[in-house]
């Protein structure tokens, strides 16, 4: 089953033994697959001797590649396993955390330990009483049809839909020029838009974690940890099909409630600071690949043509600042506890409830913009 993803996988990485092995199969946007690796070899330094052999497919493009429609009937357990970085309700992808939380070199973004200190000072630099009262968006449109009507929301002299909305510009990203975009400066709005590209996008957490309140636009996809979040508790929906005026009507509706805005502002940021750290991160991954590597039904080998990695030859390769991001993501040594003990899997009756309430909380917020729109 596993070479039946070979098709669809940018890389394959076999773990035998303790050692890890990489085969590229495709191109890769940008350094994903190196940074992805490098977050293997972490929770293996993290947790030695305590995985089991792996034969993993890796897909790092931002679409869900595995579709539930494909598989139904006699073919519905033989499933391909994929490891990609988000799924839908409609795709069956192994959901695992994506390459940034050991650095994004090419946007200078640093590893998600150091930028969440970064954007907890950050939150502390502005007030949110003192901050633009405005919801606010920078990002490339370029990247669904959904974003390009994002940009109908921005302020203009004729229209004020209570929105600001920056388009940024990759030609002067290549060249370095990110003063800019430095995530935790961007915490001085009220109100941060989140919204989905080709499908999830990495930004999500940033969003998240600056005390604003955060505007999410109808989200179609989940990375492994978006799902416990609850609307008008850590976000406010936002409705994708009449999307400037439900970002008119949040933006009005917190400035006129601002002790309600700034509750729903920090609840999301808190979750952000407390459930993502990355212990909590690299928990997640050796569960997921403890659980996965239990149901492998043969001994995993080295494939023709892998190459092996370790932490000492990748630490010295690449560019400068890949190099210093790997080495500030770099764990100090195995871990003095064991990894957290997995809760079990909601039962079927506390997970309907779960769905229910968050499904109530999206109607309430629906019912009551409608009210305001008449």
């Amino acid at each position: 089953m596993v070479e039946s993803a070979r098709s669809k996988a940018h890389m394959r990485i076999v773990v035998v033994n303790g050692r890890v092995y990489w085969k590229k199969l495709r191109w890769v946007y940008q350094t994903r697959d190196v940074f992805n690796i490098w977050g293997i070899l972490q929770l293996l330094r993290l947790y030695p001797r305590k995985l089991p052999d792996l034969d993993i497919m890796f897909e790092c493009g931002d679409k869900p590649v595995i579709q539930k429609s494909d598989y139904s009937g006699s073919n519905a357990n033989n499933v391909t396993p994929i490891f990609h970085y988000c799924g839908s309700d409609s795709s069956l992808d192994i959901v695992f955390p994506d390459w940034s939380f050991w650095g994004w070199p090419e946007l200078q973004i640093k590893p998600w330990e150091a930028l969440r200190k970064d954007l907890e000072a950050g939150n502390k630099r502005v007030k949110w009483i003192d901050r633009i009262p405005y919801a606010y968006w920078k990002g490339n449109p370029r990247v669904g049809l959904v974003r390009n009507e994002l940009l109908k929301c921005n302020l203009t002299d004729r229209h004020d839909w209570g929105a600001l909305i920056y388009d940024l510009n990759w030609g002067l990203a290549r060249q370095g020029r990110y003063k800019s975009t430095d995530l935790a400066k961007q915490c001085t709005h009220r109100y941060k838009i989140y919204i989905e590209g080709f499908a999830w996008s990495v930004s999500e957490k940033y969003i998240l974690a600056c005390d604003s309140m955060s505007l999410l636009v109808t989200p179609h996809y989940y990375d492994f940890f978006t799902r416990s979040l609850l609307p008008s508790i850590h976000y406010w929906p936002i409705n994708e099909n009449n999307m400037c005026k439900s970002i008119k009507s949040a933006v009005n509706w917190g400035n006129k409630h601002p002790q309600q805005v700034q509750e729903i502002g920090k609840a999301g940021s808190k979750f952000i600071q407390e459930e993502l750290k990355m212990k909590n991160v690299y928990d997640y991954m050796f569960h997921l690949l403890y659980g996965y590597g239990k149901l492998l039904k043969y001994k995993p080998t080295v494939p023709e043509g892998s190459v092996e990695v370790c932490l000492e030859t990748m630490a010295c390769s690449g560019p400068e600042l890949e190099k210093t991001f790997k080495m500030s993501s770099r764990v100090s040594g195995p871990a003095d506890t064991s990894p957290c003990t997995m809760p079990p899997p909601y039962d079927p009756t506390t997970l309907q409830s779960f769905l229910e309430r968050k499904s109530n909380l999206a109607k309430q917020v629906e019912r009551w913009e409608a009210s305001e729109n008449r």
